[in-house]
């Protein structure tokens, strides 16, 4: 889900501002009123499944009909058990990364809000962690601030949670991007974050990776009030990396990303360099108006040995909000996003042979998930949350058995 519309000078922007003041209230009732309740979570289910209806599998393109196989994922839906069930509740935009074989979830938008009554209590403060031995959820110490829209690193034992926003309800609406870093070394107990070196900028929906002991940070957006929230102007292109055999000389900033700036790609680092694919840009308007949203095919790659960024083969279709993560030392699984329809396939990119190849079945119904979280140990797949159709979101835990076909290469 995108940060709220701040109020704008425009008349337009203004009545856009009034309705979400009319919607705000008419979930308050509607917390109040049982039936309008009800009416309301009908109508959320009505748009989730004319989602569904439409998804890519259903009418792909040439281009992903045309892909080579790359096998199938046998899939399992499960649930998240730390937040309520969609569509009105879930969680999207959370922070997710293995460490020591076991994931960490942290931070996360949470349309029904956590246990507090804070007016922040939609953008989680919460950090589980995951075992898939034992097939449990534990919660770990919260976060030092609220986080939604974030990215994850793990390093060593460390999990590193960068960037995100908060939101902030102020006279109905506020939202603010965050620079803040914060650190968990999972390996001391007491477990405890400490706040480490800040990024340059504050952003959100960033592409993020490690490379041997570099954190890098590229592109993402960095909400402004005075502009709608996004516009070509928010939107960054910038790269950040943060050394950490020096991490008190902070970020550095490095090579930008070659054409115009972007967020929403999916990102895994692989190899010793940082993959980002797709993602969303914006065209120019004048100040205080938001732009047409252009859907990018764009893949690339940043070596930080030689800063240096290379541009790779076209993802098939143009997709924003899907995620990726390696898969064997060589290839990249994506699942994900929203395209011209919301897209329920997951692809794959081979780094060693710059080609895109597909998963034969899509994702079990349901798996249209925007912004979700997603990781891969050994053979496995895990995908968590993700917001859907009509600004729905999921608790939905999946996890899938990748199953490579015959004639693909896996080491």
């Amino acid at each position: 889900m995108r940060p709220p519309l701040p109020k704008l000078r425009h008349r337009v922007s203004y009545l856009l501002s009034v309705t979400l003041a009319i919607q705000i209230t008419v979930a308050a009732d509607a917390a109040d009123d049982p039936k309008l309740e009800a009416r309301k979570q009908a109508r959320e289910q009505a748009v989730q499944q004319s989602g569904f209806v439409r998804a890519l599998s259903k009418e792909a393109p040439e281009a992903v009909r045309d892909l080579p196989s790359f096998g199938r994922i046998e899939w399992s839906v499960m649930e998240i058990p730390l937040v309520e069930p969609g569509p009105h509740a879930g969680v999207s935009g959370a922070g997710m990364v293995v460490v020591g074989g076991q994931i960490h979830l942290a931070g996360g938008f949470i349309p029904a809000g956590d246990e507090t009554q804070d007016p922040g209590r939609r953008t989680s403060r919460w950090v589980h962690r995951y075992d898939p031995k034992s097939d449990r959820w534990t919660r770990l110490p919260d976060l030092p601030g609220r986080r939604e829209y974030t990215r994850s690193i793990a390093a060593g034992s460390d999990v590193y949670l960068i960037g995100g926003g908060i939101q902030k309800p102020r006279d109905g609406v506020n939202y603010e991007p965050r620079a803040d870093v914060f650190r968990l070394n999972t390996s001391r107990k007491p477990l405890h974050w400490k706040t480490a070196a800040s990024l340059n900028t504050p952003r959100t929906h960033m592409a993020v990776g490690r490379v041997g002991d570099q954190l890098i940070v590229a592109g993402g957006n960095r909400y402004d009030f005075a502009e709608g929230g996004y516009s070509s102007r928010t939107l960054l292109g910038t790269t950040e990396v943060l050394d950490l055999q020096s991490p008190k000389s902070g970020w550095a900033l490095r090579a930008p990303i070659p054409g115009p700036p972007r967020g929403w790609c999916a990102s895994a680092s692989l190899d010793g360099k940082l993959y980002i694919l797709g993602g969303l840009t914006l065209t120019e308007t004048e100040k205080g108006t938001r732009g047409s949203k252009i859907k990018l095919k764009d893949s690339l790659c940043y070596d930080p040995a030689r800063n240096q960024w290379r541009r790779l083969t076209d993802s098939p279709v143009a997709i924003s909000g899907w995620e990726g993560a390696p898969y064997k030392r060589r290839y990249i699984v994506i699942i994900g996003g929203v395209s011209k329809r919301w897209n329920d396939l997951a692809f794959v990119y081979d780094t060693k042979e710059d080609r895109w190849l597909k998963i034969d079945n899509p994702l079990p119904v349901g798996g249209v998930l925007n912004d979700a979280g997603v990781c891969v140990i050994g053979d496995t797949i895990y995908i968590a949350g993700g917001e859907g159709p009509g600004g729905s979101h999921f608790n939905h835990f999946l996890v899938g058995k990748i199953k490579p076909g015959s004639k693909t290469h896996v080491e």
